[in-house]
């Protein structure tokens, strides 16, 4: 397990990046004008690095990471932010993005866990 929190606020404009099949994460030291649109969870620990074909799990889903940014590891150890793109994209389209494969998710509930596993 590298990294693994909890959905504990939804920012009030948070949802709507689902339906642009992304999802925005930050802890609970998010700027409040920020903190509207990100998924608010406890700061964790990054325990290793994540990497394209390590698996995200959220809730009850499991996705196939396929490209990793070059700040997401610093951003999600120090900030917990990070973006998380349902798309399947072979490159990070932004430094601080993962791409997953799979379909995302139409809502979030609070209590949704999120983890970063090494692919076994």
């Amino acid at each position: 397990m590298l990294y693994r929190t909890q959905v504990t606020h939804i920012g009030e404009y948070a949802a709507d990046a689902l339906s642009d099949n992304m999802m925005i994460l930050f802890n609970d030291n998010a700027p409040a004008d920020v903190a509207d649109y990100c998924f608010i969870h406890p700061a964790a620990e990054l325990n290793g690095e994540i990497k394209a074909g390590g698996q995200f799990v959220l809730g009850a889903s499991r996705y196939l990471i396929t490209a990793v940014g070059d700040v997401v590891n610093p951003n999600l150890a120090e900030l917990g932010h990070i973006t998380i793109r349902f798309d399947g994209g072979a490159q990070a389209e932004y430094p601080g993005t993962v791409h997953v494969e799979g379909k995302c998710p139409d809502e979030l509930v609070l209590g949704t866990e999120i983890r970063f596993e090494l692919n076994n």
